[in-house]
């Protein structure tokens, strides 16, 4: 075997140069979107609702979210304000008021993850989640799951929204009632 072929040959059989370690930006981005709804429910939403978290934190624009801040009127809770993050595997939604409360909205083709990962997920909270009877009776096409921990003499609800119709999503709705 001359020098050159087997110089050739040493290339050709070697493993391919490692590749640079990924930022936690880019670990971040790849999450995926069950986990990333999970993540944002249960730790993000408590800090949204006590107002220690803000719609422009670098943490969210790390993870995917635009600085478009949407606003929508809920009936029961005024104004909230919404960010929106398009993923490979969906869309999701995250936001809110101040002291009022926190939505998560996802959709896309992973909701029966979702919705699982969201259900499993409310144990890391350290709250006490028991299910209670829905507070309003859900629309036609619409599954809500309702469940409440105390915290501080009040109560953290927390409604898993299965939403059907021509654009299905799937929310986590977390809000605080003294009863």
């Amino acid at each position: 075997m001359t020098g050159a072929l087997a110089a050739a040959l040493a290339l050709l059989l070697a493993p391919p140069p490692a590749a640079a370690p990924a930022t936690p930006a880019e670990l971040r981005a790849q999450q995926p979107i069950e986990e990333l709804a999970a993540d944002l429910a249960y730790g993000f939403c408590p800090l949204l609702l006590v107002g220690e978290l803000k719609l422009d934190n670098s943490q969210l624009t790390e993870h995917g979210f635009g600085t478009k801040v949407e606003k929508l009127t809920d009936p029961r809770f005024g104004e909230l304000s919404f960010l929106g993050a398009k993923r490979p595997d969906g869309e999701i939604a995250f936001g809110g008021a101040a002291g009022k409360a926190c939505s998560v909205v996802v959709q896309g083709p992973k909701l029966p993850a979702v919705m699982a990962r969201l259900k499993s997920a409310m144990v890391l909270t350290g709250l006490r989640f028991a299910a209670t009877a829905n507070l309003t009776p859900a629309p036609a096409g619409v599954a809500v799951e309702t469940f409440r921990a105390p915290v501080d003499k009040q109560f953290l609800y927390l409604q898993l929204i299965d939403a059907g119709g021509p654009k299905p999503a799937v929310l986590a709705q977390l809000f605080v009632m003294d009863k």
